[in-house]
């Protein structure tokens, strides 16, 4: 039991030694992750919009090509005006050329409403652009203080998960559910030391009884109040 109990104090000792590590970023990693995914959305939904931009485009040579076709027709059928020798004949072709009138007409409205959308669309990707420089230039600065960072912790965590994966190992499952339990639910603490005769996690005054089995360092046992493992580093208030 002594044993287990040692390997748990070392344990948690790595795990504080990695929540401090962790501390030291700060909110750099999920910041950089954040920028580098809002990044790669701005620059998917440009792509899509000038993807669009080119169907538009496509759209509106066809109708421009169209209106130019309908307008040579509609200038040789006011051409036929002069021709005709009687009024079923003028009948006819003023009839066609009011249909060509309309059909142009159309043509013109579907083709401004294409315009207008390309235009939305080019300030809506240059919109974008202006985030996506902006935030680059955060997400820059940030990657260069996150690499630092990483440069002055990485291989000390490394040895750390190294360590920590060893004695893991050595433990026996039911006590490392209960300590992994408590230190999920105390952000990162599963284990502290007694601060005199007072838990070293609420700090709530223990039994007597209970500090001097404790400072035996031959028992694993909770706080009655708050259920963190305890252990005695030697210190004396």
């Amino acid at each position: 039991m002594k044993q287990t109990l040692e390997q748990l104090i070392k344990l948690q000792e790595i795990d504080q030694r990695l929540l401090e590590i962790k501390e030291h970023m700060g909110d750099l990693p999920v910041t950089v992750e954040t920028q580098e995914l809002e990044v790669a959305s701005l620059q998917s939904e440009n792509e899509q919009k000038q993807s669009r931009i080119e169907e538009i485009e496509k759209e509106i040579r066809h109708h421009e090509s169209e209106i130019e076709d309908f307008t040579t027709k509609l200038e040789k059928y006011k051409e036929q005006l002069f021709l005709v020798k009687s009024n079923k004949e003028y009948d006819a072709i003023s009839q066609e050329i009011d249909h060509m009138k309309a059909t142009i007409t159309e043509s013109e409205d579907v083709q401004l409403k294409f315009e207008e959308e390309k235009t939305e669309l080019e300030e809506n990707i240059k919109l974008n652009t202006n985030k996506i420089e902006t935030i680059s230039e955060l997400l820059s600065s940030n990657r260069a203080d996150l690499q630092s960072a990483l440069a002055e912790t990485t291989i000390e965590q490394e040895n750390l998960e190294t360590n920590r994966s060893a004695i893991f190992d050595k433990i026996e499952p039911s006590y490392l559910d209960v300590y992994e339990t408590l230190r999920s639910a105390r952000d990162g603490v599963g284990m502290v030391s007694i601060m005199g005769e007072a838990c070293g996690g609420c700090y709530s005054q223990l039994p007597p009884q209970t500090v001097i089995e404790i400072k035996e360092n031959s028992k694993i046992i909770n706080c009655p109040n708050c259920g963190v493992l305890q252990f005695w580093d030697g210190a004396e208030e």
